[in-house]
């Protein structure tokens, strides 16, 4: 991914419960690298599916 703007990693720090929630809800991908799981490969910087 070469915009890493939106990733879990990175809107963490600054993102409410509410907006991880829409992102975590029904996960389909977790991040190689952290571990973090997303319901969209967009939102990890190392995505692999589940």
């Amino acid at each position: 991914m070469s915009d890493h703007d939106e990733t879990l990693c990175e809107i963490f720090e600054h993102s409410t419960i509410d907006e991880m929630r829409e992102r975590v809800k029904d996960p389909k991908w977790i991040c190689k690298g952290c571990g973090r799981a997303a319901n969209k490969k967009e939102y990890l910087c190392e995505p692999v599916e589940l």
